[in-house]
C-alpha cells in the first residue's frame, strides 16, 4: 500500500480519508472495493483517492460502456442520459451492471480495483435474497472468499447532492435538476439508502 504521501487526497476530507485508508487495509496483492452511492455523492472523488492509495484501476460505471448506454436509452426514450427510468432499469442496466461487477472482479482475482457505480438495483437485489452486497456479488461471480471484497456505501443528504449537481454543471445532471422533488421521491427516498445502511460492509457520510 503506498505510503500517505504518496497518495492524493483530492477533495477528500481528512475524517474520510482516514475511514477509506481503514477499510482497504486488508487489499494488497488482490482484491475489490465496491463504491456505491446516489449520484453526487462522492464516489467518484472517493473511488480516485482509494486508487491511488492502492495503486489500482477504476472501472467507472459512467466510463465503462457509455456509447452504449447512451445511443440505446437515446433510441428507447428519447433521452440519453436517462439512468432512473424503469426502461433503463429493465432493459439496460442490468447488462451493464452485469459487464462492470464481472469484469471488476475477475480482475480482482488477481490485482487491487475499485468499482466505482450507484449499484442502486444490486443492493436491492442482494437485500431481497437476503445477503449482504459483498455476499451477492460473491454468489453473483464465484468470487472466492480469499479474495479480500468491502462495499461501502458513500451517503449523502439530498440537498447536498442537489447542492453539487448544480455546482459540477454535468449534462446528465440535467433531468433530476428539473423535476426535482420527483427525482428525490422516487430515487433518493425510495428506500434504498436504508437498505444500503444494513446491506453494505460501511456507510460514509460525504
Amino acid at each position: 500500500m503506498a505510503d500517505d504521501h504518496q497518495t492524493p487526497r483530492g477533495d477528500v476530507p481528512e475524517p474520510v480519508h482516514m475511514v477509506l485508508r481503514d477499510a482497504v487495509a486488508g487489499l494488497r496483492e488482490c482484491g475489490a472495493v465496491v463504491v456505491a452511492g446516489f449520484p453526487a455523492s462522492g464516489k467518484s472523488t472517493a473511488a480516485a483517492y482509494l486508487a491511488g492509495v492502492l495503486g489500482a484501476p477504476v472501472l467507472d460505471k459512467d466510463r465503462f460502456a457509455p456509447l452504449l448506454e447512451e445511443s440505446v436509452m437515446q433510441k428507447l426514450t428519447g433521452d440519453r442520459h436517462d439512468r432512473d427510468s424503469d426502461t433503463y432499469r429493465t432493459l439496460v442496466g442490468p447488462g451493464i451492471y452485469d459487464g462492470l461487477i464481472r469484469t471488476g472482479l475477475t480482475v480482482a482475482a488477481t490485482h487491487p480495483v475499485v468499482l466505482d457505480a450507484p449499484f442502486l438495483s444490486t443492493i436491492r437485489q442482494a437485500a431481497a435474497a437476503g445477503m449482504t452486497l459483498s455476499d451477492h456479488l460473491r454468489a453473483y461471480t464465484g468470487l472466492p472468499e480469499s479474495v479480500p471484497l468491502v462495499t461501502m456505501w458513500l451517503d449523502s443528504p439530498a440537498p447536498v447532492i442537489r447542492a453539487r449537481m448544480i455546482a459540477r454543471g454535468a449534462e446528465r445532471d440535467t433531468p433530476k435538476l428539473a423535476a426535482w422533488e420527483t427525482y428525490r421521491k422516487e430515487v433518493l427516498d425510495s428506500g434504498v439508502r436504508d437498505l444500503a445502511h444494513t446491506f453494505c460492509d460501511l456507510v460514509i457520510t460525504t
